[in-house]
């Protein structure tokens, strides 16, 4: 298993995010705070990619995955995005090392998982 996600792309600095050291970052919450009926522990996807500084012209957020397809998500949802580290105060590992959910909860049953690296990209 990896465990460390990538942000890339049109970004001015990569990030190596390592979601195993987020237990001890006191920025954690519970999910279920922010999305109802999802457990876990989680952390704020936003502080993380704008330590990146995205170009302001980036529109989405690529998801690239080890299993399944890539999925596009757009930077607004990208800003306002969990990633779910923990679950029954064990670290995620079947999909993980963590999983996205969109704030809106419209992905709660199916969050993003087996996330290798996000890849911050502009569509025209």
């Amino acid at each position: 298993m990896h465990g460390v996600i990538l942000i890339t792309g049109q970004v001015k600095f990569r990030i190596n995010l390592d979601p195993s050291i987020w237990i001890i970052d006191d920025r954690h919450f519970q999910l279920s705070e922010r999305l109802e009926g999802v457990e876990g522990l989680a952390m704020e996807f936003a502080p993380y990619l704008k330590k990146a500084e995205p170009d302001p012209a980036a529109t989405h957020l690529l998801c690239h995955r080890s299993e399944g397809e890539d999925i596009s998500i757009t930077m607004e949802e990208a800003m306002s995005a969990y990633l779910c580290f923990a679950k029954e105060g064990k670290p995620i590992r079947e999909g993980g090392p963590a999983l996205l959910y969109l704030a809106d909860g419209s992905n709660r049953d199916h969050p993003i998982s087996h996330i290798t690296e996000l890849e911050v990209i502009v569509r025209s």
